[in-house]
């Protein structure tokens, strides 16, 4: 019996309080990997190329206290932010955990009907929009990844993350690829 797993019970937020990296002091990744971790495309694009059926699931959005880390790669970005977290299910499979810190102010102005919608697609239609330098981290969280996958995992798992920037806006997107992604295709 194929069970559908229960993602609004988690309890938001997840988070990602994880030890960030640049990619050229990470030790060296498998191609393949590397090629999911430094593609400068939409990644959501990307992965409804790989299914039948792409969709994102809300694991929640609202005021929330960011991690250190973040507050940190923020620097000299004024005002409130919101939390969004949610999960990139290609045919019902949960491949990504995304967690991105979002200026209020944005989403007031011009995402107000965001909702279930691809981040992905606001920040890459708007050219406006300018994607910086990409970080890199490992999970070796059992537990983490428990908790949106079927296949505990028999790897670390890795994670990036970018900020995209219009002028006074940041918007940071991380991203963790979960067991069942084929980021990690060539390493089993």
């Amino acid at each position: 019996m194929n069970k559908k797993r229960q993602y609004h019970t988690l309890q938001f937020p997840v988070g990602l309080d994880v030890n960030w990296q640049t990619i050229s002091t990470h030790v060296p990744l498998n191609t393949s990997l590397q090629d999911w971790l430094v593609d400068t495309g939409s990644l959501t694009e990307r992965i409804q190329g790989l299914c039948k059926q792409f969709t994102v699931t809300v694991l929640g959005q609202g005021f929330s206290t960011l991690h250190d880390n973040e507050r940190s790669y923020l620097t000299n970005q004024a005002g409130d932010y919101q939390v969004r977290e949610v999960l990139l299910l290609a045919d019902n499979t949960p491949w990504v955990f995304a967690r991105s810190i979002i200026p209020s102010a944005l989403l007031e102005k011009e995402w107000r009907s965001l909702g279930s919608a691809p981040l992905g697609k606001q920040l890459f239609n708007d050219q406006r929009f300018k994607r910086g330098e990409f970080q890199i981290a490992t999970l070796d969280s059992h537990s983490f990844a428990e908790c949106f996958s079927h296949n505990a995992p028999s790897h670390l798992l890795f994670a990036r993350r970018s900020l995209f920037c219009l002028g006074q806006y940041s918007v940071l997107v991380a991203e963790v690829f979960l067991p069942d992604s084929p980021a990690y295709g060539e390493l089993d």
